[in-house]
């Protein structure tokens, strides 16, 4: 009695094959990365070592701007509106750090402007291509509730209010009410698909 041995399985690749690249470019972020924090620790051990002011820190500060802005691709969500609202995030994270490291008390002044400007850039491209671009939204309504929840505590006592914290608010709220007055619909579609309630 002979047994009969199984034909062998033939897998079907779906995924298209991988092109032949070189180590620079395989590995291009994780060389800027180590390039970046090198650059980081020589400048913190030199400032250290010759005392002073701190001005390690704004070119850390700087170092970490530029690699979210131009350097850093997410795995998840690489989209323009995330971008758009992560460099925001840290370009006013750094004006901080500037005005706490250099001093002059101006970010109050200046922070707000940046960040109701990175606003209406970011919502401007969300409204004007929002068909493409309705899955984006929740960086950009994070950004709008940082923004509402600074103008709030402005409001309320806790922080200097000023024509720029105003703008802030008017800005946020205007776009947060547009969003919902154009697209409700689609807009609340996907925050259930989001959050799958």
């Amino acid at each position: 009695m002979t047994r009969e041995t199984p034909a062998p399985m033939r897998v079907h690749i779906t995924y298209p094959p991988g092109t032949p690249q070189s180590f620079w470019r395989r590995n291009r972020q994780a060389l800027w990365r180590s390039a970046f924090v090198l650059a980081g620790y020589l400048c913190l051990i030199i400032n250290l070592l010759t005392g002073g002011r701190a001005w390690s820190l704004i070119v850390i500060g700087g170092l970490m701007t530029f690699w979210v802005t131009f350097v850093y691709q997410p795995q998840v969500e690489a989209t323009p509106i995330k971008k758009l609202c992560d460099t925001a995030l840290a370009v006013c994270l750094y004006l901080l750090l500037l005005d706490s490291v250099v001093g002059g008390g101006w970010r109050g002044f200046v922070v707000p402007i940046v960040f109701f400007a990175e606003l209406i850039v970011t919502g401007g491209y969300f409204l004007l291509f929002f068909h493409k671009r309705k899955r984006d939204f929740l960086p950009l309504f994070e950004l709008i509730l940082i923004g509402l929840a600074g103008t709030l505590l402005s409001l309320a006592g806790l922080k200097r209010l000023n024509w720029p914290m105003i703008v802030v608010g008017v800005v946020s709220l205007g776009l947060l009410s547009l969003s919902f007055l154009l697209f409700r619909r689609p807009l609340w579609l996907e925050i259930r698909k989001k959050f799958h309630t």
